[in-house]
């Protein structure tokens, strides 16, 4: 099956959403904490107020590309493997950095937490511990979500298959509005001791993705239709309005709307983009996305160590320098966070991919 390359530059467009409100506006390392009284920071924390939504998006592009890849003959015991293999590595390693930053007070070390972290079962149905780096809610989720779908696939057909799809969409939705007023804040809260909001987002986004990559899979988006009554020149505006819908949601200050606007959102952008119809999905469709994409994982694993140690160590040190220049910080952080992350990718996630699946995914 060809690869859809622009999938990717929605991808690096989600990764470069996660570093801003990281470095600028929320969570423990975030500039606007430790801040507050810098205008520029204000007005940032302000332009990301709801930035945290890119990982919806992740959510349901790996959905979509769980149907795509999708074989009948794997075993779930050899999709767990293909996980462990593809998350724990980078994983292990920023977890280990982590650990022996803490002994130099940098950030506070959660063994329990950690080794949950490792498994990848923080936030297995519900957050079970926090790690010392808590922004790794996402990959249990992810995985836990991933395989859940992927057992629902290996089991159900047909219409079954399609009803079970949309009750677990429908109601990890629901639950989210129920509880939160549709803000998908606060990925570590549970509710009841059942419900937690990470990874509720898990199986609503992945579910979603995996509706979408039955459309694409099945042919159900006929594409003589789609030249018959919708010329280019309308996809390409309907492109350039989600995608800008988008950009705004995640970069420009906005009021706070319910989550699910940006789920919306982010749904009809993809199958513009997968049925790439229009200019711009067509410009998009591109290897540089592929080539930058590759890099998002290690970025988004190991970009809160930076954060961190720039914290504790320079930041909170020189609060006379970030008033004289709010801006440097920012260019510094996400600099060496990218940095960072691509030098993991080639020096971690590559080599101990390949040797892992050598090893062990044939066995």
């Amino acid at each position: 099956m060809q690869k859809i390359k622009n999938l990717e530059f929605l991808r690096v467009l989600l990764i470069i959403a996660v570093l801003a409100i990281h470095t600028c506006a929320s969570g423990s390392f975030a500039l606007y904490k430790h801040f507050p009284q810098i205008d520029l920071y204000k007005y940032l924390h302000q332009c990301f107020i709801q930035t945290n939504n890119a990982v919806e998006g992740f959510f349901i592009i790996a959905g979509f590309l769980l149907v795509i890849t999708f074989k009948n003959t794997e075993t779930t015991a050899n999709f767990v493997k293909k996980k462990y293999i593809r998350f724990t590595p980078v994983i292990i390693f920023t977890t280990l950095i982590a650990i022996i930053l803490s002994a130099f007070g940098i950030l506070k070390c959660r063994l329990f937490g950690d080794l949950l972290t490792v498994l990848l079962v923080n936030h297995f149905g519900i957050c079970f511990a926090t790690g010392s780096l808590p922004v790794l809610w996402f990959t249990s989720a992810l995985f836990a979500g991933l395989l859940l779908y992927f057992i629902i696939l290996k089991n159900f057909w047909g219409k079954k298959l399609y009803g079970v799809l949309i009750f677990l969409v429908f109601a990890s939705y629901l639950i989210l509005e129920i509880l939160q007023h549709g803000l998908f804040s606060h990925p570590h809260r549970n509710y009841y001791h059942i419900f937690n909001i990470g990874f509720l987002r898990s199986v609503g986004g992945i579910g979603l993705g995996v509706l979408t990559g039955f459309l694409y899979k099945n042919h159900l988006i006929n594409k003589n239709i789609q030249e018959k009554f919708f010329p280019k020149t309308l996809y390409t505006i309907s492109e350039i309005i989600f995608l800008s819908g988008i950009i705004w949601w995640l970069f420009f200050p906005h009021k706070i709307f319910n989550s699910i606007y940006f789920v919306i959102m982010f749904q009809i952008l993809l199958l513009l983009f997968i049925m790439k119809k229009g200019y711009l999905s067509e410009f998009l469709n591109n290897d540089i996305w592929v080539k930058t994409g590759k890099y998002q994982y290690c970025v988004y694993v190991t970009h809160s160590v930076i954060g961190f140690v720039l914290l504790n160590k320079i930041w909170l040190k020189h609060p006379d320098f970030i008033a004289i220049h709010p801006f440097l910080p920012i260019i510094i952080a996400n600099v060496m966070m990218i940095i960072c992350g691509i030098l993991t990718y080639h020096m971690v996630e590559l080599p101990c991919g390949k040797y892992l699946k050598e090893k062990y995914e044939k066995r």
